[in-house]
C-alpha cells in the first residue's frame, strides 16, 4: 500500500493505476470484485490494447498466489486480517482524494473494495468467534 502522505500527492491517473495493481492486494473479496467487474469494464471499453484481459489474468494469479501463502501458512489468518485492514483504510484514503479531485468514478471503486473488504472482515472475524 501507499503510504498515507503519498496518498494526497497522487494525481488522478496515478489513482487509477493503483486501483488497477494488483500485486500488493491480499484481499480475496478485492479480488474478487476486481475479477467480476471485468467484463463489464471491457463491454464499456472495448480494451483494444488488452490492458484488461492483462488485469484479469493478473488477478487470477494473485488470488492462486495468495491462496498458496495461506494454504503455505506463510500468511496466517491473523497477518491476512491485518493485511486486508490495511488495504482496507488505503481504499478510503483513495476514495477521499478521488472524491476531492472530482474523480467520483475512482471514488466509487475505491468504496466498493471497502465495502468488500469490511465485509469481508466482519465474516471472518464472526467465523473465528464462532469456533
Amino acid at each position: 500500500p501507499v503510504p498515507e502522505a503519498a496518498t494526497a500527492d497522487i494525481t488522478m491517473d496515478e489513482l487509477e493505476v493503483q486501483l488497477d495493481t494488483m500485486d500488493g492486494v491480499v484481499s480475496n473479496a478485492v479480488l474478487e470484485l476486481e475479477l467480476a467487474q471485468i467484463p463489464a469494464r471491457i463491454k464499456a471499453t472495448g480494451d483494444a490494447d488488452g490492458h484488461l484481459q492483462d488485469l484479469e489474468s493478473s488477478i487470477q494469479l494473485r488470488m492462486t498466489v495468495v491462496g498458496a501463502l495461506v494454504g503455505a501458512g506463510t500468511l496466517t489468518i491473523q497477518m491476512y486480517m491485518d493485511s486486508v485492514a490495511s488495504e482496507m483504510a488505503q481504499a478510503r484514503r483513495w476514495a477521499l482524494t478521488a472524491k476531492r479531485s472530482g474523480r467520483n468514478d475512482l471514488a466509487v471503486r475505491a468504496l466498493q473494495r471497502m465495502k468488500a473488504m469490511q465485509s469481508e472482515l466482519s465474516e471472518m472475524k464472526a467465523a473465528m468467534e464462532a469456533s
